[in-house]
């Protein structure tokens, strides 16, 4: 039976919330600031041995072409006694020039990758 948690976590310029396909960002230097994401809608989630990844689709695409997405991956945390559990995860920011208006470079993507620290919180 899955038991629904709420990850609350923070990082160099970034905070997440994520609870059952939710996904609130906020960050100084994110494109767009604030965001709120819902599972399927540029949002996915899928279960892997490292834990969860969830990625959400943060700009499109930029006045230049570029598409930038963050992914999160959050560990896995079984029901137990405690209400709240110290975790922690890491957050990408990745922006992918496959589209841009003057054609590709050689290198298609550039990552900026963030520790998080938190908590996970049971119902």
């Amino acid at each position: 039976m899955s038991v629904p948690i709420t990850y609350n976590l923070r990082g160099p310029g970034i905070e997440i919330r994520y609870h059952q396909g939710d996904l609130t960002i906020d960050g100084d230097d994110l494109p767009l600031g604030r965001q709120h994401f819902e599972d399927g809608e540029a949002l996915t989630t899928v279960a892997t041995e490292m834990g969860t990844e969830i990625t959400a689709v943060v700009l499109s695409s930029s006045r230049n072409g570029t598409k930038i997405t963050l992914s999160v991956l959050l560990p896995e945390v079984l029901p137990g006694d405690r209400a709240e559990s110290e975790v922690t995860g890491a957050a990408i920011i990745t922006r992918q020039f496959r589209d841009v208006l003057d054609g590709p470079p050689d290198v298609l993507q550039e990552y900026d990758v963030r520790p998080l620290t938190g908590s996970a919180s049971g119902p």
